[in-house]
């Protein structure tokens, strides 16, 4: 079988598959998985004392995934749980999480807010508006199905 994709949506894909294996390589250069960089820049994006679920929220890893890669980081010094309410337990960086933030995480960071500051307000508005175009529209579509 085959099937004829449409050009521009060949090259959508392509485009999209190399931003998400240039994250993979710079969560490997950092020494981490995936999973463990994306918590780590939720991290720092939500502040200290989130939750799990903030977390799982934020980077749509499934509620698993963020547990286990949480377990880990735990596990290696990176960050303490403290009690929130109820059952839910905050996620806070130990100093040894912090300096690692610090000099792993901040500079990818960094380098990605300046892609979007030599974009215009223009060139901000449209991605978004095509992005959420595409996503709204495929997930119709797909749901209808």
């Amino acid at each position: 079988m085959k099937f004829e994709k449409h050009p521009v949506l060949r090259e959508f894909d392509r485009l999209n598959n190399a931003i998400v294996e240039l994250y993979h390589e710079i969560a490997t250069m950092q020494g981490l998985s995936d999973s463990a960089y994306a918590i780590l820049q939720a991290i720092l994006v939500l502040g200290k004392g989130c939750t799990q679920t903030e977390i799982y929220k934020y980077t749509l890893l499934n509620k698993q995934t963020v547990n286990s890669s949480a377990k880990k980081l735990n596990q290696d010094g990176l960050f303490d749980f403290q009690p929130g309410i109820g059952r839910e337990l905050k996620i806070y960086l130990t100093p040894k999480g912090e300096a690692f933030v610090r000099e792993k995480i901040l500079p990818i960071e960094q380098a990605e807010n300046k892609v979007f500051e030599e974009m215009t307000d223009k060139e901000h508005q449209e991605i978004l508006r095509l992005m959420e175009k595409y996503l709204t529209s495929f997930r119709s579509k797909i749901m209808r199905t």
